[in-house]
């Protein structure tokens, strides 16, 4: 009985640290989400970069995707709301259709752990600075992952709701009149690479950051959990001594107690 209940205890803790941190960076996102928090205004004319994809995937590299695919799907619900909220305005009436909105994010934190994985076995990064190198390459796979999966399914989906919208922004003056005809390459060029790269080079930078600070912290946690090991040391020893002094003091009792009987046989003879 007792047995099962040490077994069990520490899948139980595991499960209720889980169920924490997904609900805190869950929060964080939102926060990012719904606030103008989340947004670095770059000067022109570098695009505005969003920081909502930084948790998914510090999610997902400290806890592993039990966790950073609840929270990649906390991303896409707040897109996905967000959308409904604001106008039909540009490429925010795409983000109503949940493959949009929501599944890209929720691939985000597999990408992210699936290239992580990779580099820990081929550079055997466990601390140090290839750990940092490959928290930021995971951290860039999974800002493209988000790039590439939303407006690649804008493309497939909507391709001739897309023309539309480009033909329009062009006739408002808004657009280069070399995108006429040519949405895919608009999407591309003037979307999806200012934005890709510049969201990917901020979690290229934040991502590691924030990892190392975490990592350290349980590191020093564990380390307060485990006794040191010159005290474990002394304590075997002091029970080895302790053990061997009760071997000696039973060999000593059988002689203590012949000599004592050896005067009184003198004594009768």
């Amino acid at each position: 009985m007792s047995e099962k209940t040490v077994s069990r205890a520490p899948s139980q803790t595991e499960k209720i640290r889980r169920m924490v941190i997904t609900a805190m960076l869950g929060a964080i996102t939102a926060l990012l989400a719904f606030t103008p928090v989340g947004m670095i205004t770059l000067p022109p004319p570098l695009p505005a970069v969003t920081l909502v994809h930084i948790p998914v995937i510090l999610a997902v590299l400290i806890e592993g995707p039990w966790v950073g695919v609840p929270v990649g799907l906390i991303f896409g619900l707040c897109s996905f709301i967000r959308a409904w909220e604001t106008g039909m305005v540009g490429l925010t009436l795409f983000f109503r259709n949940p493959l949009v909105s929501i599944l890209p994010r929720m691939i985000i934190p597999l990408t992210a752990w699936v290239i992580y994985r990779l580099w820990s076995r081929l550079f055997s990064a466990k601390r140090g600075v290839m750990d940092k190198i490959g928290a930021g390459v995971a951290a860039v796979a999974g800002a493209l992952t988000n790039t590439v999966l939303c407006l690649g399914m804008i493309l497939l989906l909507y391709g001739a709701d897309l023309s539309v919208l480009v033909n329009n922004l062009i006739a408002l003056g808004g657009v280069n009149h070399a995108y006429q005809g040519n949405a895919g390459m608009w999407l591309v060029v003037a979307v999806g690479l200012p934005n890709g790269l510049a969201e990917a080079a901020v979690a290229a930078i934040v991502v590691p950051m924030i990892k190392t600070a975490v990592d350290a912290i349980r590191n020093r946690g564990t380390k307060r959990k485990r006794p040191p090991a010159v005290l474990t040391a002394n304590a075997n020893s002091e029970a080895n001594q302790g053990a061997q002094l009760e071997v000696d003091a039973q060999a000593d009792q059988p002689i203590a107690e012949t000599q004592a009987t050896q005067p009184n046989q003198s004594l009768s003879e």
